[in-house]
């Protein structure tokens, strides 16, 4: 069975030495997103991941080349895809994973446990961040991520549980924060209705290629934000 924390000797810490090239993301997990999905689930979560892949690529763009991920299922794994193809063909960028508590692999299952476990591979360091499981050990994982990081590239559809409390807590941390607000998914429908491809695409190659071609779509989509 592989194997997601490894030795401490086998982790790059080279990040901790770069806070100002360090961003950090946090987003909900899968089942938050689809409450009330557009057209279907695959219809919203593909919109929701190219968004995504926009501001993974527009942060790269300014400047970052470190990005701390908290292995959760959902906007962690996703970025985490994004960033692995990221990584190829872009030899800078540098993935750490955070790790919430020893054992927290046993809880993904699936084609994303596959995803982790590659990111984990592909990983600079993977960062455990408690020893054992317990009611606080995401949100020390959030701190963690806060504390190393100049930025924090959120997703959010509920103002709600971890995502809103790290967001709520980078300003404790002096963390600017970047924020594409989908809490109301008819607000995609002008993107969707312009670009259909945002919906249609399943590839992390296709998503970059598309921002490629459109890198200030981002900031004129009416939904990404940042303070």
């Amino acid at each position: 069975m592989p194997q997601l924390i490894r030795s401490p000797e086998n982790n790059d810490i080279t990040f901790m030495q770069h806070r100002d090239k360090t961003i950090c993301l946090t987003g909900h997990r899968t089942e938050k997103f689809l409450d009330a999905p557009i057209g279907d689930e695959a219809i919203t979560i593909n919109t929701i991941r190219s968004i995504l892949t926009m501001m993974l690529a527009d942060a790269y763009d300014r400047g970052a080349r470190y990005f701390i991920i908290g292995m959760a299922r959902g906007v962690d794994l996703w970025a985490g895809e994004e960033l692995l193809y990221m990584k190829r063909v872009l030899p800078d960028v540098h993935i750490i994973a955070a790790v919430p508590h020893m054992g927290h692999e046993h809880s993904i299952h699936g084609t994303d446990a596959d995803i982790m476990y590659s990111i984990g591979e592909a990983a600079d360091a993977v960062i455990c961040v408690s020893e054992n499981y317990s009611s606080w050990c995401f949100l020390r994982r959030n701190d963690y991520m806060l504390r190393n990081s100049s930025a924090v590239l959120g997703v959010i559809h509920k103002d709600e549980g971890g995502t809103a409390y790290t967001l709520k807590n980078a300003v404790k941390y002096g963390v600017k924060k970047r924020v594409a607000d989908v809490t109301d998914y008819h607000r995609m429908i002008p993107l969707m209705e312009r670009y259909p491809q945002v919906y249609r695409m399943t590839m992390p190659s296709q998503r970059y290629a598309f921002w490629e071609y459109r890198p200030r779509l981002l900031y004129q989509c009416g939904l990404f934000s940042q303070e």
